[in-house]
C-alpha cells in the first residue's frame, strides 16, 4: 500500500491527475481482461480434460488412484505464493486483480463526478490530497 500526500496548484490540475489515473487504469484493465480470457480458456480446457479422464476411467471400471494434485498455495501473512500454478489458481489471482482495478476506476470516476463543479471554477489554491494506492482519499483546499 502506497500512501502519500500530493500537492496541486489548482483544482483543474488535480482533475487532470484524476483523468490521467483513470486513463492509466482503464488501459491496464483492458490488457488484463485479454490475459484473463486466455487463462479462463485454459482453465476451462483443463477442467474438461479432467472430466473426460474421470469418465474414461469410470467406463473402464477403474477407480481413480488419487484425486488430481492441486497447486500448493502458501499464504505468507496475506501474500500468496503458488508453486507451478494451475490455470484455475492463475485465474483466481487475475480475477482478484481485475476486481481491484475495477474498484479503483469506480472510485476515481466518483471523485471526478463529484468534483466537476469545483474543477470548472479553476480556483487558484494550494491543494493537498491524501492518496492511498493511487486513489485520492482526502482533499484539503487552502486559499
Amino acid at each position: 500500500m502506497v500512501t502519500e500526500i500530493k500537492e496541486f496548484s489548482s483544482l483543474s490540475e488535480f482533475m487532470k491527475y484524476v483523468d490521467e489515473k483513470l486513463s492509466e487504469y482503464r488501459k491496464m484493465l483492458g490488457e488484463l481482461l485479454r490475459v484473463l480470457e486466455d487463462v479462463r480458456a485454459r482453465a476451462e480446457q483443463t477442467s474438461k480434460l479432467r472430466s473426460l479422464l474421470t469418465r474414461l476411467q469410470a467406463a473402464a471400471g477403474e477407480t481413480a488412484a488419487s484425486p488430481p494434485q492441486t497447486t500448493p498455495v502458501v499464504d505468507l501473512r496475506g501474500f500468496k505464493v503458488a508453486f507451478n500454478p494451475t490455470a484455475e489458481v492463475e485465474l483466481e489471482f487475475l480475477e482478484q486483480l481485475v476486481e481491484s482495478i475495477n474498484e479503483k476506476i469506480t472510485r476515481l470516476q466518483t471523485i471526478r463526478k463529484e468534483l466537476e463543479a469545483l474543477g470548472g471554477e479553476d480556483i487558484e489554491a494550494n491543494i493537498r490530497v491524501v492518496v492511498i494506492d493511487d486513489v485520492p482519499r482526502a482533499l484539503m483546499i487552502k486559499v
